[in-house]
């Protein structure tokens, strides 16, 4: 009996398994007005990533490696660090002047050599085209809105043409308030078109990183579906396919407003565009 029982402590000694595995440094990409996954830009295009990190022990360094195309690994940051914790690291970088393939790996390690990596792929789509101009206002200092269609203001858009009214051509109207007979008493701040225009979401760091035609056909390519009708709130932005000249354009959504009674509900936006 003593030998079984000795025989038994040694097996299940045995099979507890050795030590634990070491912890790894978690790190994460910050989203928002930064670059969080891989993406398609032009080339020449100014970006930012930016990537926060904890860890059970003190972090000694964060570094970033650059990955191009048929060259040699370079590595543009060594930062030391003496702390569990890295709030927020951003780094700030510019696409090489040709298309390409272009990653970017961030590793983050503990005195013992302990670490944790990941990386961004941006494509480089090469020559940027031409740049997209902002539109803010009218030409009478008002901000762009189209209204409740069944009420008496301008319910339809020409993107880069002006607001429009039911007598204009439908051809034109690559926006238009989508109200139905049915919803009286509570405008759905929705969006479609009358001429077959398109719309697809997109994260509001594209404000900032679409500035000319070769990044909104890149940022078009990446989104997901395109959409005939979209249901807008504050905030929101959308890349246009628009027909009435068939280009793309930027919409950032800076207004909705509900009124009551008097059908005069409208959205307010702002876009980038190539005239």
């Amino acid at each position: 009996m003593i030998a079984l029982l000795s025989f038994g402590a040694t097996l299940f000694t045995n099979c507890s398994g050795g030590d634990d595995p070491e912890p790894k440094p978690v790190l994460n990409f910050l989203g928002g007005n930064y670059i969080s996954t891989n993406t398609s830009l032009a080339a020449n295009s100014a970006f930012s990533i930016a990537v926060t990190a904890n860890h059970t022990k003190n972090i000694k360094s964060l570094k970033v490696i650059q990955s191009l195309d048929g060259q040699v690994d370079v590595e543009l940051v060594d930062s030391a660090y003496n702390d569990k914790t890295i709030a927020e690291f951003v780094f700030n970088g510019t696409t090489a002047a040709t298309a390409g393939t272009e990653i970017y790996t961030f590793i983050v390690a503990d005195k013992d050599g302990i670490s944790t990596s990941k990386s961004i792929t941006i494509t480089n789509i090469g020559d940027s085209g031409a740049d997209l101009d902002v539109f803010t206002e009218d030409n009478n200092g008002n901000p762009f809105r189209v209204y409740n269609f069944k009420g008496s203001k301008t319910g339809a858009y020409e993107m880069a043409g002006g607001p429009l009214t039911s007598s204009d051509a439908n051809s034109r109207k690559d926006i238009q308030d989508s109200t139905t007979l049915a919803e009286t008493s509570n405008w759905p701040a929705r969006w479609t078109s009358r001429n077959g225009s398109t719309f697809k979401k997109v994260a509001s760091s594209a404000w900032s990183t679409i500035t000319n035609d070769a990044e909104i056909a890149a940022a078009w390519e990446a989104a997901g579906n395109a959409e005939s009708t979209i249901n807008v709130t504050k905030g929101d932005f959308y890349i246009i396919q628009a027909q009435s000249s068939n280009k793309l354009g930027l919409i950032e959504i800076t207004d909705v407003v509900k009124t009551t009674a008097d059908n005069e509900d409208y959205i307010e936006f702002t876009y980038k565009f190539q005239q």
